[in-house]
């Protein structure tokens, strides 16, 4: 039986463990939102709990605009007291045209109002990636946003059709 113990532990290491750490350290991750506040405290000082972000947006995950009018999409954002050279910049899918591709952020808080202009219905998004400096090192992120067409109603004529 202890002959048969090292080649036990290393099944059950290599069955149990190994894909844990193989996989993707995002889906690893705790929220410490849902525990109380020690263990909370205790899974960050652990490092079980994905990083702050450095630069820190909030916006709508997906606007409605109507095809063929200029619509806007507010993001408000924030970034740390020592960060520099903070540019936003847009992309976006073939079915929208954007009036804005890049902003620079000179302010630590606030919020930029993005203009765009919904020219194909269909499955169209926005890509914000912000990128700047902080603590002498380059740091990027993106998000997407997604825009759906608004669904507009005919106005009435005042035609009556009379029938017989």
């Amino acid at each position: 039986m202890l002959r048969n113990y090292p080649y036990i532990a290393a099944f059950l290491y290599l069955a149990l463990i190994s894909p844990k750490a193989a996989a993707c350290a995002a889906h690893e991750y705790f929220n410490p939102d849902n525990f109380g506040v020690i263990t909370g405290a205790a899974l960050k000082l652990a490092g079980l709990t994905a990083p702050e972000p450095v630069f820190k947006l909030k916006h709508a995950p997906v606007a409605k605009a109507v095809q063929g009018e200029p619509s806007e999409l507010t993001i408000n954002f924030e970034r740390p007291w020592r960060s520099s050279n903070v540019t936003m910049q847009f992309k976006s899918t073939p079915g929208i045209q954007l009036i804005d591709t890049s902003i620079a952020l000179e302010d630590f808080e606030g919020a930029v109002k993005l203009r765009y202009l919904l020219e194909k219905p269909g499955f169209n998004n926005i890509t914000i990636k912000i990128s700047g400096e902080y603590k002498n090192e380059s740091i990027s992120s993106s998000r997407v946003v997604y825009i759906q067409p608004k669904k507009t109603l005919r106005k009435p004529t005042n035609q009556q059709v009379v029938t017989r």
